[in-house]
Parts: structure tokens; C-alpha cells; sequence
């Protein structure tokens, strides 16, 4: 296979997370302003899963998903093969499997089985930002080993270890409004996307 047509999957790759990680935060914005019941800086992201416009922010976590497993294909082969990562690609493809969960258990609040489904969807959501964050620095850190990437490969170790930090300070930090880390965490990551979607461009050409 010719490498122009190698790099056709790795391109469509990375135009698919760009544009999801699109979809994701224009979707989450929009609840902010349209959902005058809940307050964006004491209510996490998940508490807007449920109510008006909860199935189109449950669509977009799916679509998350699918641009994270992707990620977990597109970031093995972006690489040269010296740098290649297993263990960054199965992180991403654990947090691809766990991203749904976070959105299905919702839809049972108010069952009888509300309670399993509450300890699940934390669990499950943990497990995202945990295995997603890992992944992020992981492959960030390898990227800076190729030669090929010199332009703004500086930027993905920066805004994984921010990433990293707010990660920690979301589960340790329990004095502040839970709305407002989280959602500062999720914004770390949106644009550590749009930077790895970028990088796999150039490393599709």
C-alpha cells in the first residue's frame, strides 16, 4: 500500500476528533445558557445528561466515544514506529468503552435500580477522566520524541499536565464548586483534542 493511501485513514482520523471535540463543546455550551434550572458552576456536566437537552448532550457523549477509540488507533499509527505507544491506545480505548456508561445510567434515576446505576455512572466516570488524562500525557510525552512533529509538539505535554493537575484538584479539592472543575478539566481536554487532532494531520501529509 502507497503511502498516500496510508494516510487517508490517519486524516480522516484526525478531522473526525477535531470535529467531535466541536460538536462536544458547542453542545455542553449551549446547555449552559439554555438551562436556567441548574447552576453551570455548581452542577457537573453529568447533571445535564437528564431534562431538556439531555439526549442531544448523551448523543455527543457518544460521539466522544467513537472520536476516542478512533484516537486510540490514529495515535499508534501517527507515530513512527519507535515511539509507538500500546499502553496510551488501550488508556484511550478504555475511556471510549467507559464514556457511554457515564451517559446510560442516568435514564435510571427514579428505578429501582437508581442506586447501582449512581455507583456505576461514578465509577464509569472516574475511569474516563482517569484513563483519558494517563493517555494524554502519555502520548503527549512520545510525540516529542518525532522528529517530524517539531511545530507546537511542546503545547500537548503543556495542556496534558494542566489536565493532570486539574484532574487531581477535582478529586481532592472539595471546597470548590465541583461544576466549575470539572468543567475546566473538560475544557483542558477539548483543546489538548484539537491539538492532537492537528498533529495527526500533519502526520497524515
Amino acid at each position: 500500500m502507497s503511502a498516500p493511501h496510508r494516510s487517508r485513514p490517519l486524516a480522516f482520523a484526525a478531522c473526525w476528533i477535531a470535529f467531535v471535540a466541536l460538536v462536544f463543546a458547542l453542545t455542553a455550551g449551549v446547555l449552559q445558557w439554555t438551562r436556567p434550572d441548574l447552576d453551570p458552576i455548581a452542577m457537573p456536566l453529568s447533571a445535564y445528561l437528564r431534562g431538556p437537552g439531555g439526549g442531544w448532550l448523551r448523543a455527543a457523549y457518544y460521539l466522544m466515544a467513537s472520536a476516542l477509540a478512533c484516537l486510540a488507533w490514529a495515535g499508534f499509527r501517527g507515530m513512527q514506529p519507535a515511539g509507538r505507544s500500546g499502553l496510551a491506545s488501550a488508556l484511550f480505548l478504555v475511556a471510549a468503552l467507559a464514556l457511554p456508561v457515564v451517559a446510560v445510567t442516568v435514564l435510571y434515576e427514579r428505578t429501582p435500580q437508581e442506586e447501582l446505576a449512581r455507583l456505576i455512572h461514578g465509577l464509569a466516570a472516574q475511569t474516563t477522566f482517569l484513563c483519558l488524562v494517563m493517555g494524554m500525557l502519555l502520548l503527549s510525552s512520545r510525540w516529542l520524541r518525532d522528529a517530524r512533529m517539531r511545530v507546537g509538539r511542546n503545547a500537548g505535554v503543556v495542556l496534558a499536565s494542566l489536565a493532570f493537575v486539574q484532574m487531581w484538584v477535582l478529586v481532592l479539592w472539595k471546597g470548590l464548586p465541583p461544576g466549575l472543575t470539572q468543567k475546566a478539566l473538560i475544557v483542558l481536554i477539548l483543546l489538548w483534542l484539537g491539538w492532537i487532532a492537528r498533529q495527526l494531520w500533519r502526520a497524515s501529509r
